[in-house]
């Protein structure tokens, strides 16, 4: 088990030279590294690469597993930065293989000259259940869902996740990580929600399943104090694969960035079963 303390520096890449850093994996019990850990690595080499500038936006997609046993390195590509905007590729590598590709949006942020949100519905963490995911530090509450990996977990294909973390980082980037790397985690589990029958608890066992592209856009300002509410609706799958739209909302209810999911989700092919399970999709 990882700790807050400990996952945080990990999204804190390394800078090696000028648009180039370094880091290290999170990736638990898996020969492989959680893709959304990447987005969130990527995001702080873009924020160090453009000081003064704020992410605002952030645009991922996976093209190869990452290995855990691996370095990564994080390239960054200034496209464009002027008086109010810049736009960034971050290129993440393991040796010469190219296995993500971010393309970040920074800028100064404005005064409002009109603001809405969504608002915050339904009920807060105090009714929510307690599930336990692997970090000591954070804590995590499903509305009404016992076990979001089970088969026999049937209901509409939405996941509303509170989340809390002991400690919240000082710095903007390092916020905004934190926030982007949750995006990954329950949106597979919110579409097979609405199949009885198959869940994530049976990815790389006997169905294929894997985020192949995230996008979250944060809203400024991006803070809070408490509790977060991850709320996933899955609006379509088919054909392999999987989207979900999300919000991220404080307990407050200020929503405080928004984001959406493609997966694939299919069956293992004969071949594929032969493949160690710890390195299966």
């Amino acid at each position: 088990m990882s700790s807050l303390r400990e996952f945080v520096a990990l999204l804190d890449v390394d800078d090696v030279a000028p648009g180039r850093f370094t880091g290290t994996s999170d990736a638990g019990d898996r020969g492989v590294i959680d893709g959304s850990q990447v987005l969130g690595q990527s995001l702080v080499a873009a924020a160090k690469t453009t000081p003064g500038y704020t992410v605002r936006s952030a645009h991922t997609t996976f093209l190869r597993t990452i290995a855990a046993d691996r370095d990564l390195e994080f390239d960054v590509e200034m496209r464009h930065a002027g008086r109010l905007l810049a736009f960034a590729e971050v290129v993440c590598r393991q040796g010469d293989r190219v296995c993500v590709r971010t393309n970040v949006m920074l800028d100064h942020p404005q005064p409002d000259l009109v603001r809405h949100a969504s608002p915050l519905e339904g009920d807060g963490p105090d009714t929510a259940r307690v599930r336990h995911m692997p970090m000591e530090g954070r804590e995590l509450r499903l509305e009404g869902i016992d076990d979001e990996n089970s088969p026999d977990e049937v209901g509409p294909p939405v996941i509303r996740a509170w989340l809390r973390y002991d400690d919240i980082p000082a710095r903007d980037d390092l916020r905004k990580a934190l926030l982007a790397h949750f995006t990954g985690h329950l949106g597979i589990s919110t579409t097979l929600r609405a199949h009885a029958g198959v869940g994530t608890a049976d990815s790389h066992k006997t169905i294929s399943t894997a985020p192949l592209t995230i996008a979250v856009a944060f809203h400024e300002p991006v803070a809070w104090r408490e509790w977060l509410l991850y709320d996933h609706r899955s609006t379509f799958v088919g054909a392999g694969m999987s989207f979900v739209r999300g919000e991220i909302l404080t307990a407050e209810g200020t929503l405080i960035a928004s984001f959406s999911q493609e997966a694939m989700i299919r069956g293992l092919t004969p071949e594929e079963m032969r493949i160690d399970e710890s390195r299966r999709l």
